[in-house]
């Protein structure tokens, strides 16, 4: 009987012990689950350019699924050569490189390059692959900075390769322009003295820019420089001053405005969210056309004043919708506010927003309770409604992608 006994506490114990054990694993489990939609996108989107849209699937289950096509984007590294840094971050950087044979084509062009600093960790790694993703996802279009290749394979650093903007990003652009800004359509050619004939060559030249932009036909087009051989990408270097040589007018102002909204159109429709949508992170490329871009690796949110701390983290919160700081909702709509800052800095020509305002927690209630910045000197009583209107408190009040790009047409014609 003492024998029975022993063996039955010995079962009940054994049996108590794994039962708890199991609880303990399936608590930890659900908790795990819990939690991982949020660490992991917090985690993905410190290091992805543009994010896919989490209403539709989770980001790491959807980066997980989309396909890498080598047949189709796979260069071999000895078709780069590697030129200047253009940029830097924590972990990762920017150069411009010469690449021959992009497109299957036996001639060169410039590119930048994004790439992993030596000592990488995995995580770093399947970062960069899961934007290569994306950006293969997201598709072509004339407004965004695109993909033309990229170096995966064994042998040599994971290297993304995309579009180059010779002119850098609108924000410094448009400070560098301030002295030569022509308000009236009628004097937009007047800002510096030329001689007759070159006034015509910058009538035809300003002609054909704009037309560039607004034709139907840009939806398809790169709107990036051809390619082009060797001599003529270095006589490009020499020349690259050329856009500088144009005086800015409001034409070009609304023309940007345009561009950028009918690119963020695109990414909307593709599922795609930007999350920080500025004209630092917008850049100039040749024709005057606008491209919407986000080097992330390259951008070093710890020295950039534009990133102020707020918790653990650094964010961007001059451009950020109320929603976005204070319940961390980031979606279309909030987007569509930043979009408006965007606009606030293109029609100041560069100028920092909320100017000589603290931005603290003060800012940020302010901003809730409906603070609005004033229009700035270059915008017309119709963009500063348009940057009003991107401002509304509730997102389901401000205008669509589409909308934007259509008045903003409309103000072209």
């Amino acid at each position: 009987g003492t024998s029975e006994r022993s063996n039955l506490e010995l079962i009940t114990l054994t049996c108590t012990c794994v039962a708890a054990t199991l609880f303990w694993l399936l608590l930890t489990l659900f908790i795990r689950k819990l939690k991982r939609p949020y660490s992991s996108e917090m985690k993905t989107n410190h290091y992805l350019s543009i994010i896919m849209d989490p209403d539709e699937v989770p980001l790491d289950e959807q980066c997980e699924r989309l396909p890498y096509d080598a047949s189709k984007w796979e260069i071999a590294r000895e078709r780069l050569k590697l030129g200047k840094s253009l940029g830097h971050g924590a972990f990762g950087k920017v150069v411009q490189a010469s690449a021959f044979g992009i497109k299957k084509s036996p001639t060169c062009r410039i590119v930048a390059v994004k790439m992993l600093k030596e000592g990488a960790t995995a995580s770093e790694y399947k970062a960069l692959m899961t934007e290569l993703k994306i950006l293969i996802h997201i598709g072509h279009h004339l407004n965004i900075v695109n993909l033309l290749g990229a170096c995966t394979k064994n042998g040599g650093p994971l290297m993304v390769i995309v579009e180059y903007c010779k002119y850098g990003n609108l924000s410094n652009y448009l400070k560098s322009k301030r002295n030569f800004f022509c308000p009236n359509k009628d004097s937009s050619l007047q800002a510096e003295p030329m001689k007759e004939k070159k006034d015509i060559e910058l009538v035809e030249g300003k002609k054909q820019r704009l037309a560039s932009v607004t034709s139907s036909e840009s939806f398809a087009s790169s709107g990036f420089q051809e390619d082009k051989s060797l001599s003529d990408v270095e006589e490009d270097e020499e020349d690259g001053d050329e856009l500088y040589k144009l005086p800015l007018t409001m034409e070009d102002l609304i023309s940007y405005s345009f561009q950028v909204a009918r690119g963020m159109e695109f990414l909307s429709s593709r599922k795609c969210i930007h999350r920080d949508l500025a004209a630092r992170n917008i850049l100039l490329s040749e024709n005057n056309v606008v491209k919407i871009c986000d080097f992330g690796l390259a951008r070093d949110i710890y020295k950039n004043p534009d990133y102020v701390r707020k918790g653990d983290a650094r964010l961007p919160l001059k451009w950020m919708a109320p929603e976005s700081i204070f319940d961390k909702i980031y979606n279309t709509k909030s987007d569509v506010w930043s979009y408006g800052v965007l606009l606030w800095e293109i029609f100041s020509l560069g100028a920092s927003p909320y100017p000589g305002v603290q931005i603290d927690e003060d800012f940020c209630s302010r901003l809730k309770e409906g603070t609005r910045m004033r229009a700035p000197e270059q915008a017309t009583e119709e963009i500063y409604q348009i940057m009003l209107d991107c401002w509304r408190s509730n997102p389901n009040d401000r205008p669509r992608f589409s909308e934007l790009v259509k008045k903003l047409g409309d103000l072209l014609q």
